[in-house]
């Protein structure tokens, strides 16, 4: 099946599933729903993605504000400050999003969203290239453990396609006012890497035209070599992930942190003036930690 068909398959099932959840989501739920706003700041360690990273890391201070509607429909805009390197405090990144999250009968929790995002030409995150993405989740708690997966339409130089399943169980600690939870995590992603390709290309290394000016790493820097990819941009399971989100929440406010292990495969093969190479991939670990004001 083409990617194009793929994506049109994607977005009529979501579409359905939008449907449905907002059908059982309105005739099902019981609890009386507010509408809030909130505002949220976040520290990342590294900006890893599937198990792929810039040789330099790339350290992130993230302020941002939502809106949540009681039915389920919400809005974020948020923006990434570099927290390392010679360009620390310049921002890298600026996103802006919308949503629609729902409950049925508290055992299926699910969503659709779309964000759009706008990268610094300085930036050398491996989603630089990314320029925004449409997705939906779905999850089943089965009381022992909480089966996930999602699927993503990320649209860059071409669409890929994205998708992941989880598995997770949760350990919760106090009553509805002054909660802990702890939920271990395993995670496999897998899809198509042309916003990869694309950083290759336009952000690691040089471009191969002398009239241009080159983006992140590659600024600057028209040395004429040319870069390619011999192989098909073919769909392939990306990485392995475990994770321990700790959340505290209050009525009012809250402090989350998300350590993560990610165990990349399947790296890229990719050549310079002709001279076949396949990058280097590492294991690695990184944390994101925060803390949001609800009102």
């Amino acid at each position: 099946m083409k990617m194009p068909k793929i994506i049109a398959c994607f977005l009529f099932t979501a579409s359905l599933c939008f449907y449905q959840a907002n059908t059982f989501a309105q005739s099902d739920s019981t609890i009386t729903k507010k509408s809030y706003f909130k505002i949220a700041a976040n520290y990342l360690s590294n900006a890893v993605y599937s198990g792929r990273k810039d040789s330099a890391v790339v350290s992130y201070f993230s302020p941002s504000i939502s809106y949540f509607h009681k039915s389920g429909f919400f809005l974020n805009a948020g923006m990434s400050f570099l927290a390392n390197s010679s360009d620390a405090g310049s921002i890298d990144q600026i996103l802006l999003g919308v949503g629609y999250d729902f409950s049925i009968k508290g055992n299926f929790d699910g969503g659709l969203y779309a964000d759009k995002y706008f990268y610094s030409d300085n930036s050398y995150a491996v989603t630089s290239e990314l320029q925004g993405n449409i997705g939906a989740y779905l999850s089943y708690n089965t009381g022992l453990v909480t089966i996930g997966g999602g699927a993503d339409a990320l649209v860059s130089t071409n669409t890929d396609l994205n998708l992941n399943g989880n598995l997770s169980h949760s350990f919760s600690f106090g009553d509805e006012i002054n909660s802990w939870t702890i939920s271990p995590t395993a995670e496999v992603n897998a899809g198509t890497q042309s916003f990869y390709r694309a950083y290759y290309k336009n952000r690691k290394f040089s471009f191969s035209s002398s009239s241009s000016k080159g983006k992140g790493h590659s600024a600057g820097k028209n040395n004429n070599k040319v870069i390619s990819f011999p192989q098909q941009n073919r769909f392939s399971v990306l990485d392995y992930e475990l994770s321990v989100p700790v959340n505290y929440d209050a009525k009012r406010w809250g402090i989350f942190a998300s350590p993560v292990i990610a165990i990349p495969v399947n790296p890229a093969t990719y050549a310079i003036d002709g001279v076949l190479q396949k990058e280097t991939l590492s294991t690695s670990f990184y944390v994101k930690v925060g803390a949001y004001f609800k009102f």
